[in-house]
């Protein structure tokens, strides 16, 4: 093994493809001395979340393909040029062990020089539905480490996938229940609903709501957890001053989402393949309402791989969502004994140890 195993990760623009990235890299430095190098994109949230974290990084000014006339479009091609030879030039200077992968359009430039400079490369993917660039790079990875059975057969090698979960770090200890209601907020003698969308937000599922407490209001026994997201936090908020509604806790962003997984019933969020794997370790039932503007229509398709497991219900974003969401709100809080299944199939599913197994495979495969 050498001295320091030199690791680079191409992974970001969204926290679904930097998170596994750093959970990766936990597990790597926790099993031995490493130093790790992250790639990413100008406009991507690791542009802030990667320094944070001490890690050095190199920015690429790479952006995806649009499908509409853009003058992003002509340029893409003077970008992409740009990324691979810095990429080559950064790799060259680093001479990383294993360059790994999770996704984003750094991806693309990064992995694609790694492999001509004969660098072992490797990929995680996410989601049910491979990115566009994990099906043009995974024939050149030594291992495609997949999260769901169906992404097999969009990959060029069925036989360097390996199956094992999406690289989630557990808490080595979970707050007990009551402190974890009293950093929320929340009283613990009512039941909880966690309704979530990212940093951001989800604007359709906020409004969808807002809907459902201004006609069935809250039922008795139960309080509703809200992250709106930054961006809607003060809309909502002043709503709610006006509405008189008690027993509903808004946050912008929550930062325990552990402790909210474990003081809940049950969920209702997106369909982003982390959030997913979060909410299948941590038992949590949802109603998962997919994005419809993620590339590949990726979160359907996460949802619908989830509902046929039968550890969640998928509801289309559209002008149904409102009414169809209320009904299985109400559902849900009036008849809990249907959430039981749901539970007993996500125990079965779940992948806790998914970023040790992904580590010890790269490990076996390096021979370090």
């Amino acid at each position: 093994m050498p001295e320091k195993l030199r690791i680079v990760f191409a992974g970001g623009g969204t926290a679904g493809h930097l998170y596994p990235a750093f959970n990766l890299a936990k597990v790597f430095e926790k099993n031995g001395d490493c130093q790790c190098l992250f790639f990413g994109t100008q406009r991507g949230i690791e542009a802030v979340k990667v320094p944070e974290r001490g890690y050095e990084l190199v920015l690429l000014n790479i952006r995806g393909f649009q499908r509409r006339i853009s003058i992003q479009n002509f340029l893409f091609p003077l970008r992409l040029v740009a990324s691979l030879l810095k990429s080559r030039r950064v790799l060259k200077k680093f001479k990383p062990h294993l360059v790994i992968g999770t996704g984003g359009y750094v991806m693309g430039p990064v992995l694609k020089m790694a492999v001509k400079l004969k660098f072992p490369v490797f990929i995680q993917e996410q989601n049910s539905f491979p990115g566009v660039t994990t099906r043009m790079l995974a024939k050149d990875a030594k291992a495609i480490f997949i999260a769901y059975e169906e992404a097999k057969k969009h990959v060029a090698k069925e036989s360097n996938t390996v199956l094992c979960g999406n690289p989630v770090v557990v808490p080595e200890k979970l707050k007990p229940k009551a402190e974890a209601l009293s950093d929320l907020g929340l009283k613990d003698n009512l039941k909880t609903i966690l309704v979530f969308g990212g940093s951001q937000g989800a604007s359709s599922i906020n409004m969808a709501i807002k809907s459902w407490l201004e006609k069935s209001g809250l039922p008795q026994g139960v309080q509703l957890l809200w992250q709106s997201g930054t961006l809607q936090f003060e809309q909502y908020k002043k709503w709610l001053a006006k509405s008189n509604l008690e027993n509903v806790v808004l946050k912008p962003f929550i930062n325990d989402m552990w402790a909210a997984y474990q003081v809940s019933e049950f969920s209702i969020c997106r369909a982003g393949a982390m959030s997913i794997s979060e909410l299948t370790i941590a038992g949590l039932p949802s109603i998962l309402v997919p994005l419809k503007s993620a590339a590949g229509n990726h979160q359907f398709k996460n949802a619908r791989a989830m509902e046929e497991k039968n550890g969640a219900v998928l509801i289309e974003d559209n002008d149904g969502l409102p009414t169809i969401l209320s009904a299985k709100i109400n559902d849900w809080i009036d008849h809990p004994k249907k959430l039981e299944p749901m539970k007993n199939s996500l125990a079965k599913i779940a992948q806790p140890e998914a970023a040790g197994q992904i580590v010890a495979e790269i490990k076996r495969i390096m021979k370090v």
